[in-house]
C-alpha cells in the first residue's frame, strides 16, 4: 500500500514529471515553451523563498522532477535554452522576493 506521509517527496517528484512531460508536449513552438519553462522557474523561486528557512531538498527534488519530465517531452527548442531560462527565472524571482521588490500577501 501507498504510504503517502513517508513517501511524499517521490510520490510528487513521479506526478510533476508526468505534468512536466504533459505540459512540455502541448507546448506548439519553441518561443511557448520557452516562456513557461521561464514561468515555471518564477513559481519554483517563489516557492524556495518561501521555504528559505525551513527544510528545502524535498522540495528541490520535487522541483528537479517538473523539470527532467519538461526536458523528456519537449520536442522543440534547445534544452540548454530551456534549463538556462528556468535557472535564471528561479533566480530572479527569488531575488526579486528577497530584496521586497515582489511581495506575497501572506508574509
Amino acid at each position: 500500500m501507498l504510504d503517502l506521509h513517508r513517501n511524499w517527496m517521490e510520490f510528487f517528484f513521479l506526478a510533476l514529471m508526468i505534468i512536466g512531460i504533459l505540459i512540455a508536449l502541448s507546448a506548439p513552438s519553441a518561443v511557448i515553451s520557452y516562456i513557461i519553462i521561464f514561468l515555471s522557474g518564477i513559481f519554483a523561486g517563489r516557492l524556495l523563498y518561501e521555504r528559505r528557512n525551513n527544510i528545502q531538498f524535498p522540495y528541490f527534488m520535487i522541483i528537479s522532477g517538473f523539470v527532467i519530465g519538461y526536458l523528456v517531452g519537449a520536442y522543440y527548442g534547445s534544452r540548454r535554452v530551456i534549463i538556462a531560462l528556468f535557472v535564471i527565472g528561479t533566480m530572479l524571482s527569488y531575488k526579486l522576493y528577497d530584496s521586497k521588490i515582489l511581495k506575497d500577501l501572506r508574509f
